[in-house]
């Protein structure tokens, strides 16, 4: 039986997400007859701990401070082997403005953007997203869980907008607004799972809906998706170098054409969450899926 530590909580705005999915992964484990301990770094310093309790950690602290690197940077100091991407990579995937820089270079289609400052006067930025034009999606560069994101459709709605995103991040990235289909894939260890359509009962897919809204609707591996979509999800957590557990974002508009919009190296795990739907679509419990992801990082070390 191996000693499992599932770190959940911590300190940014997507704190009671990563709690209920602690909660969730701690449960499936401990139903699969796994020993797990649950630990808040909001309560406990991650430095202070002993890497001869646990066998292998579990992250499941979302945003700032468990998605960024630095949770990760703080298990390594300490000896404890983890489930997830490298401190480099979380780094990288955490930053939508590094991400898609990269992912641009190698051929992966992203939306177009820019980035206005906070340090800008508000007349500075508004102007610049004129010229840019609309609509627009504004959102704070290192930030999840749809935290901070707005779309715009109307002049008069920028600054409101502008002045959401810069609560989260000094910058804020505007990027064209892609009409379409929402959709997800979340890719294990280098292996795509089911894709998941998502369709929310509201303009689109905020935070309420992520987490609340039982009106939201999820369609697995709708036939008419384009066949390049796991592959390009497989493809782009390869060129950033994620492991572990991961969900790619995408939006697909009338055309056909997947835009990549996020990688996340720590997606949720609650009831409402996509990645364990998909996990049951092929045939895994959340339970198995997190074996299986402990297993695969236990050989990678050996």
């Amino acid at each position: 039986m191996l000693n499992i530590l599932v770190l959940a909580g911590g300190t940014s705005a997507e704190r009671d997400v990563s709690l209920e999915s602690g909660r969730c992964v701690a449960d499936a484990l401990r139903d699969a007859d796994g020993h797990v301990d649950v630990i808040d770094p909001r309560e406990t310093d991650v430095d202070s701990l002993s890497s001869e309790q646990w066998d292998m950690a579990v992250p499941m602290v979302h945003g700032t401070g468990g998605e960024d690197g630095v949770l990760q940077r703080q298990l390594l100091e300490a000896g404890i082997a983890y489930v997830g991407s490298s401190p480099k990579a979380s780094e990288l995937t955490f930053d939508k403005l590094r991400t898609n820089r990269l992912l641009r270079r190698s051929n992966i289609v992203v939306p177009d953007g820019i980035v206005v400052d906070s340090r800008h006067t508000m007349h500075r930025n508004i102007a610049a997203v004129a010229e840019f034009g609309g609509p627009i999606v504004t959102k704070p560069p290192r930030q999840g869980s749809s935290i901070g994101i707005s779309i715009v459709d109307r002049t008069n709605a920028v600054e409101a907008a502008l002045e959401l995103a810069f609560q989260f991040n000094v910058e804020c990235l505007v990027e064209r607004f892609i009409g379409g289909r929402e959709v997800t894939v979340p890719v294990v260890d280098g292996t795509a799972l089911p894709a998941i359509e998502i369709q929310p009962a509201v303009q689109w897919y905020d935070y309420q809906s992520k987490y609340a809204d039982d009106r939201t609707e999820y369609y697995v591996s709708p036939h008419d998706l384009p066949s390049s979509l796991s592959q390009i999800a497989v493809t782009a957590c390869s060129i950033c170098d994620v492991t572990g557990i991961a969900r790619v974002d995408f939006r697909v508009d009338e055309q056909g054409q997947p835009w990549l919009l996020e990688i996340n190296t720590v997606p949720g795990m609650t009831t409402h969450s996509l990645v364990p739907k998909s996990a049951a679509a092929a045939g895994m419990s959340l339970a198995d899926l997190c074996q299986r992801a402990i297993a695969t990082q236990i050989r990678r070390l050996r």
